[in-house]
């Protein structure tokens, strides 16, 4: 089914005339770019993108199936939203009440003829067409390549904000656009913080450093995290969070086996959660195991205790149970996961066995 007719299978479903787009996220498969400007209205009958000129040529040159619009001062968004409101007489139009400012929705209240509609366009992206699972195939090989790359950069005595950025320009050289999101490095008991962003703290040998980054790629993200002992002369062979490395790795690969079609994202959540909770370390494990990935990194639906969303083929998730032991540190093990007819492929090839850094 395509873009339009999916769409429009939707709008019958929501028992609505129209429908006007106005985030990022969901505009970005209508206009082939990643932009913050402009707009794009779906009726019935009818296909409509509004951008000014900075966009216009741009989009003009790749789209198809749409009538396309130069935005100005007199050919506004209500200006040209009410053309077509008249021409098709469109009683209901629904807007993304989720994105949409406070602001702009009273505006468009009083400046739209027609009744609006809070609506989420967000179901619509949980299952990926096979164009978008390649552009995150090649977001998730990139990150893989640059997890073994920084493995072996890493050494005793450099920052973490050194190795974010070298990671992330070894990214790039690959190919991405750019960082999925900010690069997270925690080192020693900074792996406790699990969204502890690259710091100027120094990586000591002997201790863990748990790295969490992505790629974007043609506007679509990967999400990977990988839990490494860095390497000293001077060092034991084994941390002592060596065994917690283990139960967060069974609770991972556990969890990874679970998924299927028709199985409920809780009943994923559960998996990993039962392994952590029996080994002891419940209250140490308190974020979700996963979420789906797409355009934006975190999508719906997740592996919560409270989602009841049936998987799918075609849906990307991640699966990321963390331990985390204030003042002492803290591991975490993460890959993206496509849901297909048989159970879930993992998109990265990198072990996720116990290893050091800056070993070949």
């Amino acid at each position: 089914m395509t873009l339009l007719a999916s769409l429009r299978q939707w709008l019958d479903e929501q028992r609505l005339d129209a429908v006007l787009i106005s985030s990022r996220q969901n505009k970005q498969p209508h206009l082939g770019i990643s932009t913050g400007s402009g707009y794009v209205l779906i009726s019935r009958d009818s296909a409509h993108i509004m951008v000014d000129s900075r966009y216009y040529a741009d989009i003009e040159s790749r789209i198809k199936g749409y009538q396309l619009h130069l935005l100005s001062d007199t050919q506004t968004l209500a200006f040209i939203a009410n053309q077509v409101i008249v021409d098709e007489n469109l009683q209901t139009l629904g807007i993304e009440g989720g994105q949409v400012s406070w602001d702009a929705a009273c505006r468009w209240q009083s400046e739209l003829q027609a009744s609006l509609v809070s609506a989420s366009l967000e179901p619509l992206r949980q299952i990926k067409t096979a164009q978008e699972i390649a552009c995150i195939r090649q977001a998730c090989r990139i990150a893989d390549e640059g997890a073994e790359y920084i493995r072996r950069f890493i050494q005793p005595g450099m920052r973490e904000d050194e190795i974010a950025a070298e990671l992330e320009w070894y990214m790039r050289k690959l190919g991405a656009q750019k960082t999925a999101f900010d690069t997270i490095v925690a080192s020693g008991w900074r792996g406790a913080l699990p969204h502890g962003k690259a710091s100027d703290k120094v990586v000591v040998a002997g201790e863990l450093i748990t790295l969490d980054f992505g790629a974007q790629y043609q506007g679509y993200c990967s999400d990977m995290t990988r839990t490494f002992l860095v390497s000293g002369t001077e060092m034991s062979p084994k941390n002592a969070l060596f065994d917690v490395y283990q139960i967060v790795l069974q609770a991972q690969l556990a969890a990874v086996a679970a998924i299927r079609p028709g199985v409920r994202c809780q009943e994923v959540d559960a998996v990993a959660r039962r392994i952590i909770s029996d080994a002891g370390y419940g209250d140490y494990f308190g974020h979700n195991t996963g979420h789906a990935i797409g355009i934006d990194v975190h999508e719906e639906p997740r592996f919560s205790p409270t989602d009841e969303t049936v998987l799918a083929p075609g849906m990307l998730l991640t699966v990321e149970p963390g331990i985390y032991l204030p003042g002492q540190g803290g591991v975490r093990i993460e890959d993206v996961v496509l849901v297909t007819p048989l159970g879930g492929e993992v998109l990265y090839s990198m072990p996720k066995t116990w290893r050091h850094t800056g070993e070949v």
